[in-house]
């Protein structure tokens, strides 16, 4: 064979390789959070010690203080949350009164948003150039959402919302907003047009809702806390109390709306979602609960037993994680259980993990 086909053959058959790889990436997209997540640690309030750890899937392993480790800084006091958008991360920390943009890769600072954030909860991406952050104000009762350029990290606008607005999603060009009452009381889900940044509707569910999510038929799930009200000994007062609830938001209004069993301090809360869109999760004091998005009723026993203080499902795999606080001084863990419930791992992270953040 002539050397120089010999060499135009090779040539053309690593241009064959490198077109079948490039067409087979593009058929086979990576999956939400391939490569790991990220957990938030609440820390303890008052005391500066929030942070944020990475999973690894690569190498199993959590490192703990990533944000720290790569800006030489601590990450401030209270981390609330933490959202990924467009490559990056999004952590809203809520005692520090400010938001941290950092690289998902390397977790380096891009800006850090203060002037006109009070009291942040949580951000959502609205598009590329615009993101929301729920605010429960000063002073636990003035909720307002800000309106972020993504582009200058400047916050352009307030609008006004019931008290203590809380997790948002978005449906359409529709941003639901979940007012939780701040310091005091609402049970109002409030729509956002995503265009004109205004409140176009208020949908009434139980007191105090705290998450939504969407299901596979588009129905937007809500938990709500319920109202507690306290004795002078501050046992709860069940007569003048409220029960937490999980209603269903069809059609743009509440189609159904189920109490949980008792009056607990927190009610139905951290509510997720399978990641088929058909298999609600939250906890109730403390324990995790599943629900079938087709079911009208409640579950009567528990998903998994023990106490949780924050709970994520894995869009990768669909595994559900419990995150076990112990105190708010010492290091909390993750268990990893598969969808039946079964524990596959546990994991050492931060003080009191309260969520997770998936790309």
């Amino acid at each position: 064979m002539n050397t120089n086909f010999r060499k135009l053959l090779v040539l053309w058959s690593l241009f064959a390789v490198v077109v079948m790889q490039s067409c087979s990436d593009d058929d086979n997209p990576d999956k939400p959070g391939e490569d790991g997540f990220f957990i938030v640690n609440e820390g303890g309030f008052g005391n500066g010690n929030t942070s944020i750890s990475f999973y690894d899937r690569e190498t199993d392993v959590v490192t703990n203080d990533v944000f720290a480790q790569a800006n030489g800084r601590a990450l401030g006091d209270q981390a609330q949350s933490m959202t990924i958008f467009e490559d990056k991360g999004y952590i809203v920390v809520q005692g520090s009164g400010k938001i941290e943009v950092i690289d998902e890769d390397a977790f380096t600072s891009i800006a850090t948003i203060t002037d006109g954030i009070e009291n942040p909860r949580y951000f959502l991406g609205v598009s590329s150039s615009k993101g929301y952050v729920s605010d429960w104000g000063a002073d636990g009762l003035t909720g307002t959402i800000k309106v972020i350029d993504l582009n200058t990290h400047k916050v352009l606008k307030s609008i006004s919302t019931g008290k203590g607005p809380n997790r948002m999603i978005k449906l359409g060009n529709d941003v639901y907003v979940a007012n939780s009452g701040g310091y005091g009381k609402d049970n109002t889900v409030q729509v956002i047009n995503a265009t004109t940044d205004a409140v176009s509707s208020t949908l009434i569910v139980g007191d105090n809702p705290n998450s939504l999510q969407l299901d596979s038929d588009g129905n937007i799930w809500v938990s709500s806390s319920g109202a507690v009200a306290y004795n002078s000994d501050f046992s709860i007062n069940v007569a003048n109390s409220t029960k937490g609830s999980i209603s269903k938001i069809s059609s743009g209004s509440e189609s159904l709306r189920i109490e949980v069993a008792g009056v607990v301090y927190g009610g139905a809360r951290n509510l997720e979602i399978s990641s088929d869109g058909e298999k609600i999760y939250y906890l109730f004091d403390g324990t995790i609960y599943s629900m079938n998005t087709a079911s009208s009723t409640l579950p009567s026993s528990a998903f998994a037993s023990g106490y949780f203080y924050g709970l994520a499902v894995d869009p990768y795999n669909g595994n559900i994680i419990g995150m076990a606080a112990p105190s708010f001084s010492s290091s909390g863990t993750i268990e990893v259980m598969d969808a039946a419930g079964n524990r596959l791992n546990t994991y050492t992270v931060g003080i009191a993990p309260n969520g997770a953040a998936f790309d």
